[in-house]
């Protein structure tokens, strides 16, 4: 599939997980990816694996919380790779923490991670995009958990379920101008931030509670992430994408059936 070829793509948290996939994904299809990460690590190793792979890539060491780096960083790709044609916001991190017990400068600091760096990122791009009267799509990576609980989450939920309402907001302001704005809204995914938290308890407890049966790969949802950010989903905005196996729609009890009427 050549869906991006020529065209420039900005992937935020492409270090690791989803971002890194997507920017695979993007990357293997022609792309010219932009890798953003707050670790020059990370983003040196994801571009690295693109370019080995025949794809094009450039790293970005990127805290897309902080306003002026993100202003610099986006500036610095119109300069060097041009007008970006898809941004992918997937940076994100996780606090678990019972709400009683989590500090003000915890959630501030998921919130400006997972939120906060939609907006910069976002209105950054976009900026250049109405400038030079290029279309564009931004799609932002949410969470189930933006309609469902999270258990000592409240950061992580919050700022999910605000990625989600900006999403549809920005739509609405920017369809004018020929951008889109999408959210994609995976379920439980393997991922650096995902590993540690599941034990093979847990496992086998999402495994049962999945109708799919199974963890996400972070490429199945890369694999939606491209649809959105691509010239095929140019009639979609304001729109969010469910990639949960089923999670959220499954009443069933997974350890239990009901007793039979007689």
């Amino acid at each position: 599939m050549t869906r991006f070829t020529g065209r420039v793509a900005i992937i935020t948290g492409a270090g690791a997980g989803i971002g890194r996939a997507a920017a695979e994904r993007i990357a293997a299809e022609g792309g010219l990816t932009a890798v953003f990460d707050i670790s020059a690590e990370r983003a040196n190793d994801t571009a690295r694996a693109i370019v080995d792979a025949g794809g094009s890539a450039v790293p970005f060491e990127v805290d897309v919380s902080d306003a002026d780096q993100v202003q610099e960083a986006v500036d610095e790709v119109m300069a060097r790779l041009g007008v970006p044609f898809s941004l992918v916001n997937s940076a994100g991190i996780l606090r678990i923490s019972p709400a009683l017990s989590m500090s003000a400068a915890d959630f501030d600091t998921v919130v400006g991670v997972n939120l906060r760096s939609v907006f910069l990122m976002s209105t950054a791009v976009a900026r250049h995009m109405v400038a030079a009267r290029q279309p564009g799509r931004i799609v932002n990576v949410s969470s189930i958990h933006s309609v469902i609980s999270l258990r000592e989450g409240a950061a992580y939920a919050a700022s999910k379920g605000g990625i989600e309402a900006l999403t549809f907001t920005l739509a609405g302001e920017w369809a004018e101008y020929g951008i889109t704005v999408n959210a994609v809204r995976p379920g439980a995914t393997w991922s650096a931030l995902t590993t540690p938290l599941y034990t093979e308890e847990v496992v086998a407890s999402l495994n049962r509670r999945i109708p799919l049966g199974a963890v996400a790969r972070a490429d199945q949802v890369a694999s939606a992430i491209a649809y959105l950010a691509s010239e095929e989903a140019s009639y979609s905005t304001g729109a969010t994408l469910t990639v949960d196996g089923g999670y959220i729609v499954n009443g069933d009890m997974p350890d239990a059936v009901y007793g039979r009427a007689t």
